[in-house]
């Protein structure tokens, strides 16, 4: 039987049937390619996800402010107005509606005292003092009085309190109620903020003065769209420690 050296077994390549340096970093090459294709396949498609549910939101969300114009006429609800809508969202949704007369006039928001601003969410009183003082009722819009601070209370609350078209001379609002089902008031004219919230965030909110016509129900003045996590709607203990008048000017509050 014939015997050789274990050394002596030899593949017929020079390599010895192993892969060669440059093989190995051709398919590494290759693979990692593969993997940013792969990558960016999936980045576009969560993008495109991420457009087709905004899409998917705004238009909910126009529907839902058409049908909050609607109720609001067809209802003799006063004060701040809370409900929820379907069938518009698979996720659902909420809207707030409050009339802006009854909100407290920058002016009158501008002279409240430090403990006042702090109920209603402030973290730097004379800031946003400083701030709403130089707001004018005609051109300001409700942005710029949550920029009067910086505190996540006061942007979520400050708006409900406080309005360029406020009319109040102290903080005098009523709690959430569901508006009813009787027949509408004459709202013609008002102007009212109307809030409408998706469950996963994205928020529709408009200042839209009350027309009544059945070709034009409602007119917009001021609108921003976009993706929050404020409620909207949890302001109340804020508003009410206000409204009591601690710390709040001597002045007679108004009627909403």
């Amino acid at each position: 039987m014939a015997c050789w050296r274990t050394e002596d077994r030899r593949a017929d390549g020079p390599d010895g049937g192993y892969a060669t340096a440059a093989a190995l970093s051709v398919s590494l090459a290759v693979a990692i390619l593969a993997a940013a294709l792969v990558m960016r396949g999936v980045a576009a498609l969560k993008l495109a996800r991420a457009d087709f549910r905004r899409s998917q939101a705004e238009y909910a969300l126009s529907g839902a402010q058409a049908l909050a114009v609607t109720r609001l006429l067809n209802s003799s609800s006063s004060g701040r107005l809370a409900w929820s809508a379907g069938g518009l969202d698979p996720r659902g949704m909420s809207l707030l509606a409050e009339p802006e007369a009854p909100k407290l006039a920058l002016a009158a928001a501008a002279e409240l005292d430090d403990k006042a601003l702090t109920a209603l969410g402030a973290a730097d009183p004379d800031q946003a003092r400083l701030r709403l003082a130089g707001l004018e009722a005609a051109s300001a819009t409700p942005d710029q009085v949550q920029a009067a601070d910086q505190a996540s209370d006061w942007r979520v609350c400050a708006v409900s309190a406080i309005s360029p078209w406020g009319l109040a001379q102290a903080v005098s609002l009523g709690p959430i109620r569901e508006p009813d089902q009787e027949p509408g008031a004459a709202r013609a004219g008002q102007v009212w903020r109307i809030v409408a919230r998706t469950e996963d965030g994205w928020t529709d909110e408009r200042i839209v003065r009350l027309i009544g016509r059945a070709e034009t129900p409602g007119a917009i003045i001021w609108r921003r769209f976009g993706r929050g996590a404020g409620k909207g709607v949890t302001c109340d203990k804020t508003i009410e420690v206000s409204a009591r008048g601690e710390g709040a000017p001597d002045k007679t509050p108004a009627t909403p």
